[in-house]
């Protein structure tokens, strides 16, 4: 309640200043100009440029199109003054006679100095002023690749930030997506994203939000750069500024990118042997021990209403594998509107995407709509938005795709797509194997159903009033929903054969998540003389609330019938309601000394309704300093060889809670049978809820420096970066005889040390050909110092955190070895393992190389984005089924013949070893399943280079369109992605980028394999 009125308290005091504040409006004849806005040296439109009245600031200003045009209102004899980021500016005097303007703009050799880069809160800053690195990525590189996720394709463009993609159950129609920028902060898997701040406001989710509507994304790497948002800014922020009208003429774009989609890097599989035991086959058999492939005609299955189907028994000369999966299908198409006057501008866009996935059913639909506008009344500013998606999927779980890596390579899979079929062998009852895990995998897609609905709304309300030259108050009121429906379905199929039966289910879901954000902000600025100083207070409100219920039946009684009361048992269901409030003080203050040296102050006191009452306040604070030294140096002022030169260093100290809401609580539980017969009774959690945790703190240093160098044609962006969580929230196991087997405990300490460096230069640049490259690379040294108890403890499977080592560690099974390494093998030529694991290396990889090319020549341009991870290791648990099914190439290696395996010893008895020349291994299932479990032969180095995006476009002349007033512009292109990857020798798993259960460098057999694409786009302006 009392925030509630905080609210309302700040809310009227605004509206009263404001309306108190505006001044009456006189209507001014005017005369209109028209023009274009163009690059001195290569005469190519500039989008985006100011234009403003000189002598008149407040009479409102316009922006330059995509095409560089303009129309403003002015007087005769007063002056229009165009600037642009990079460029210097230019007035031009008003005569009344000019008609059409064309204005050329020479570049500024000061380029560096002059960028405007999006801060904290959504304030748009110098970045000669931040004492941390930032990196921004525009529209046209964000886009190149015409992917769908905004995430995904910002993939490689910024040096420390680390994009993966898991994909377990959407048939590539809806991707999960793991960001992680300078490294892992947290022992808690999920707590380790950055904060997603769009048009100011911070929002949980951004993979549905459309690309073209972003203007651009301005990475804040540090905790020290996103200090006024709190925790969840200790893992550094993504600030995404959306499109915003232009004054001046409306201007209408659409586009549309179609891609199609074909998966590869399949684990490799043996196409020698085929279905059958000991080397004998077996039409009902799902695994490959059967006899060499002849060719001849072969029993498959079980006889249907009396006839005896039948299979050839050979391998195609194709990876069959293929053939279950379809080519996926990807259309964009998105229509834009924009425009405005001298007091308002609007921006309205829709955009559809359909997509086919490479599961075969599979398929997903995005619907979004945007409007964002701003009107100006006098001294008060308004900017407001509204954005609004629609998202229906309908995939298949898991099961499909490991199906078919693990059955024999005999099987045309296009012969068994007609599953529907009671007549035919691909029908579920007279599938030719029984074995659950390896029914028609395309029965197993069509029966077993996932499908969402989802709704999602965002809102934004922003007043920005001046309420003098030094002073002015913004409130800003941010709204975040979504509403999603979930069924899960799997059809009954009876059978008197009971591996053949089907148990029906249905699973219905639905989700509600409420987020409202308040920000009250003053900022002051004044110069006394040489001094410039710039304060900046607010407060944060942030309530969230969601609710989730499901319910549930796993045994229905009708075929095609999902109705939960139509069932045998009883109902399964859940109901859940949780709320999280935060309040947030912060400030910040910007000193400056002739705008060459500054120094800032920040701190923030938060409260979190997740930690007890005596902890849920804590305050943290926050330095950091630049130096341009090519503005202080006099000696270097006018330097054509160093024209910027900026140093920079930080330091925060940043609190940060992992809990989920109510981990403090101890919760109780109902369990059957407690206390005794059908007594209703309730056990506590077994995890004890510390109430005394605090938060995690993160202690981070910086120090970089920023050159630009030839006028600006080569830039450099250099940094060390060292951060420290202390006292991380997890939970640890703890003794039984406290009533508790975990305990929620503060401890472990977790480090990074980051190198970064950014490069990018134009090669070539005059009136024909323009080229840039750009160079992005971080060394990232991950290191686990303290844990709550004992060396080491899993994460997850093969994923360890251990003292001295990164995180996460891959730690896996090996061969028993003798001094040398050799392996020893017993007197029947069968290996061992050893008891303690092995450490094989970081699961994250340390360094990460992104390479980007742009090349504009007469109308065509062509766009690269190269991307390398190198030095981490990954894990497949596709490959040990592989090995016991006998489909993995390495149990044909010695055509299933007992064979002296290579180096390997025999144990003498007196602690020597000798080679061994003559004990055999038998080469049988049995042997091959036991090297399949020795987990370091399902272990690869994880290196990769990828060529990720190509785009090759052509821009008609505007020569061609020039008969007509209805298209402005136009482009065509050709894109690709993910086109070649060269991974290193090891590697025959897969793609190392994959990832699953948040757990990197980990490869499951439930993920479907990733995909090449390839497509068009077409772009037309209005």
């Amino acid at each position: 309640m009392i925030i509630k009125q905080h609210i309302l308290l700040y809310f009227f005091t605004l509206t009263v200043g404001v309306w108190a504040g505006v001044a009456p409006l006189f209507a001014q004849e005017h005369v209109t100009l028209r023009g274009r806005i163009i690059d001195q040296e290569t005469s190519q439109p500039i989008a985006g440029a100011t234009i403003s009245i000189k002598e008149n600031e407040r009479s409102g200003s316009a922006l330059s199109g995509s095409e560089g045009g303009f129309t403003i209102r002015a007087h005769v004899n007063q002056t229009i003054v165009v600037t642009n980021i990079g460029y210097l500016p230019k007035a031009v005097k008003v005569t009344g006679g000019q008609e059409t303007l064309l204005i050329s703009l020479v570049q500024d050799s000061r380029e560096l100095s002059e960028v405007v880069v999006t801060g904290a809160l959504g304030i748009k800053r110098s970045a000669r002023e931040l004492g941390t690195s930032a990196q921004t990525v525009d529209n046209a590189h964000l886009n190149q690749g015409h992917v769908f996720n905004p995430l995904l394709a910002l993939a490689s463009k910024v040096s420390s930030l680390r994009i993966n993609a898991s994909d377990a159950t959407s048939g590539k129609t809806d991707p999960t997506v793991q960001v992680r920028l300078r490294g892992t902060r947290s022992f808690n898997r999920s707590q380790n994203d950055p904060i997603y701040v769009v048009d100011g406001v911070p929002i949980p989710e951004i993979g549905r939000l459309n690309p073209n509507d972003i203007e651009s994304v301005t990475v804040l790497k540090g905790a020290n750069a996103a200090a006024l948002y709190g925790s969840e800014g200790v893992n550094g922020a993504i600030m995404i500024t959306t499109k915003s009208g232009t004054r001046g003429r409306g201007a209408v774009q659409f586009n549309n990118a179609t891609t199609f989609s074909d998966v590869f890097l399949l684990p490799p599989a043996q196409t020698e042997f085929g279905q059958g035991q000991n080397g004998q086959y077996s039409p009902t058999t799902a695994e490959s021990w059967g006899p060499r492939f002849d060719g001849t005609m072969r029993p498959f299955g079980t006889p249907i209403n009396g006839v005896q189907p039948e299979i050839r028994y050979s391998a195609p000369g194709r990876d069959n594998r293929l053939d279950f999966f379809d080519t996926g299908v990807t259309t964009q198409n998105d229509v834009s509107f924009s425009g405005g006057d001298e007091k308002s501008t609007y921006f309205l866009s829709v955009q559809d995407i359909r997509i086919k996935g490479v599961i075969p059913g599979d398929k997903s639909a995005r619907t979004g709509a945007r409007f964002n506008g701003s009107r100006n009344f006098g001294k008060l500013n308004t900017a407001y938005s509204v954005n609004y998606i629609h998202f229906d999927r309908n995939t298949t779980p898991d099961g499909p795709w490991a199906s078919v890596y693990t059955q024999p390579a005999n099987l045309d899979w296009n012969q068994f797509r007609n599953w529907e079929d009671p007549d035919s062998p691909a029908h579920p009852l007279n599938w030719y194997n029984t074995v659950s895990g390896t029914k028609n995998p395309f029965f197993m897609a069509g029966n077993t159903r996932n499908t969402a609905q989802q709704q999602t709304l965002t809102g934004r309300i922003e007043l920005d009033y001046q309420f003098t030259d030094w002073f002015k108050a913004i409130y800003r009121l941010g709204y975040y929903s979504t509403n999603e429906d979930t069924r899960a379905t799997t059809g009954k199929m009876y059978s008197p054969v009971g591996a053949r039966n089907v148990n029906g289910s249905v699973n219905d879901g639905s989700e509600s998540f409420r987020r409202l954000n308040n920000d009250l902000i003053l900022r002051f600025n004044k110069d006394f003389g040489p001094l410039s100083t710039r304060l900046l207070v607010g407060q944060n409100v942030r309530m969230d609330d969601t609710k989730a219920i499901g319910v549930s039946a796993s045994n229905l009684l009708l075929d095609g019938l999902f109705n939960p009361g139509s069932r045998i048992g009883e109902l399964d269901g859940s109901a859940s309601i949780t709320q999280y409030r935060s309040l947030g003080t912060y400030g910040e203050f910007t000193a400056g000394y002739q705008n060459y040296l500054f120094l800032t102050l920040t701190g923030r006191y938060d409260q979190v309704s997740v930690l007890s009452k005596a902890n849920r306040g804590y305050f943290y604070p926050g330095v950091s300093t630049s130096f341009v030294f090519t503005d202080a140096i006099r000696s270097l002022s006018g330097s054509r060889v160093i024209n910027y030169g900026k140093v920079y260093a930080s330091f925060n100290r940043t609190g940060n809670v992992t809990l989920s809401p109510y981990s403090l609580n101890n919760a109780y539980s109902q369990s059957g049978g407690f206390p005794y017969g059908a007594l209703v009774g309730f056990l506590p959690s077994l995890t004890n809820p510390n109430e005394n945790i605090e938060p995690e703190f993160v202690t981070s240093y910086e120090a970089g420096f920023q050159l630009g160098l030839f006028d600006s044609r080569l830039n450099i962006d250099a940094a060390y970066v060292y951060s420290d969580s202390d006292g991380q929230i997890f939970t640890a196991l703890s003794s039984s005889a406290t009533g508790y087997n975990n305990s929620i405990v503060n401890a472990g300490r977790l480090t990074n040390s980051i190198i970064e460096l950014s490069v990018n230069g134009e090669v070539v640049r005059n009136n024909q050909v323009r080229w840039n490259i750009g160079f992005n690379f971080s060394y990232t040294d991950n290191q686990v110092k303290e844990l709550y108890s004992g060396s080491e403890f899993r994460i997850f499977r093969q994923s360890y955190a251990i003292i001295g080592q990164p995180y996460p560690t891959l730690k896996v099974s090996d061969y028993a070895r003798d001094p040398q390494g050799r392996i020893i093998v017993d007197e029947n030529g069968n290996t061992s393992t050893v008891d303690d694991n092995t450490i094989l290396g970081t699961m994250v990889p340390p360094y990460l190389i992104g390479l980007n090319s742009s090349i504009d020549y007469k109308g065509f341009q062509l766009g690269l984005q190269f991307d390398a991870r190198l030095g981490g290791w990954i894990y497949s648990e596709t490959v040990p089924r592989m090995y016991t099914a006998g489909t993995h190439p390495a149990t044909v290696a010695y055509g299933r013949e007992p064979f002296v395996m290579p180096n390997t010893v025999v144990d003498n008895g007196d602690g020597t070893y000798s080679p061994n020349t003559s004990i055999e291994s038998r080469g049988d299932k049995a042997f091959w399943q036991s090297q399949g479990n020795v987990q370091i032969n399902t272990a690869a180095k994880g290196d990769y280079v990828k060529l990720r995006e190509l785009n090759l476009s052509y821009t008609f002349p505007r020569s061609w369109l020039a008969n007509q007033r209805v298209i402005s512009g136009a482009r065509i292109g050709v894109i690709a992605n993910n086109l070649f990857i060269i991974r290193h020798s090891s590697n025959t798993l897969g793609d190392a980028e994959s990832l699953y259960n948040q757990t990197d460098g980990y490869l499951s057999f439930r993920q479907i394999p990733p995909s090449r694409t390839y497509g068009f786009n077409v772009n037309v302006t209005f």
